[in-house]
C-alpha cells in the first residue's frame, strides 16, 4: 500500500510561507487548575495530551499578543546554543529549512498583574485602528481578531509583576 509522505521539501516551503506572514505571539494566563496537573509519565500519555492540544484553536484565557522582534531558520543541533524547555538544542542557520524560531519579549510594564501558563503563535491577527503601528504589546481589549491559531505552549506559571521583561522564543517544526 502506498502512503503520501509530505517531504522535507514541502515542509520547507510551508515554513518560508509563514516567515513571510506577520507572526505574533499571544499569552494568557490559562487555567489555574493546570498546576496541579502532573507531566505525562509516559509518552503514551504525552501522546494523548499533544493531540488534545493539537485541536485547540485559542488560548484558554488570552490576555494580550506581542509583537515579533525577529526570527530566523533553525536546525536541530547537539551542541546548538538555543536550548528549548524540551531539552531540545537548535542552531540558526540562513539556509531555510523545516523547522524556524521566532523571538518575541514581553518588557517590563506589559503583561502584569497575571502569571502566565500559556502563549500561542498566531497568524491573521488585527488590531484595532486606534493601535499604533509600533506599539509592541496590544492587551486583549484592543484585538479585533485573534487570527488562526499555529502553535500553543503551556508551562508552569509565570508572575508577570512587572519586575522581569521575559523573552520567549518558540520553534515551530513544520
Amino acid at each position: 500500500m502506498a502512503t503520501p509522505v509530505f517531504t522535507v521539501g514541502s515542509r520547507t516551503i510551508v515554513a518560508q510561507l509563514l516567515m513571510q506572514q506577520p507572526l505574533f505571539l499571544a499569552v494568557g494566563s490559562g487555567d489555574p487548575a493546570w498546576d496541579d496537573i502532573p507531566p505525562p509519565a509516559t509518552p503514551e500519555e504525552e501522546s494523548l495530551e499533544m493531540a488534545a492540544l493539537s485541536r485547540e484553536t485559542a488560548l484558554k484565557n488570552c490576555v494580550g499578543f506581542t509583537r515579533l522582534r525577529s526570527k530566523s531558520f533553525v536546525v536541530p543541533d547537539e551542541a546548538g546554543t538555543i536550548v528549548m524547555l524540551d531539552g531540545s538544542k537548535w542552531s540558526k542557520t540562513n539556509d531555510p529549512g523545516p523547522a524556524f524560531m521566532l523571538e518575541y519579549l514581553l518588557e517590563l510594564e506589559e503583561a502584569t498583574g497575571v502569571s502566565l501558563r500559556e502563549s500561542g503563535v498566531y497568524v491573521g491577527t488585527q488590531f484595532a485602528a486606534s493601535v499604533p503601528a509600533g506599539q509592541m504589546y496590544v492587551p486583549l481589549a484592543d484585538v479585533t481578531s485573534l487570527g488562526t491559531l499555529i502553535q500553543l505552549t503551556r508551562f508552569p506559571p509565570i508572575v508577570r509583576d512587572g519586575s522581569l521583561s521575559q523573552s520567549m522564543t518558540p520553534v515551530l517544526e513544520v
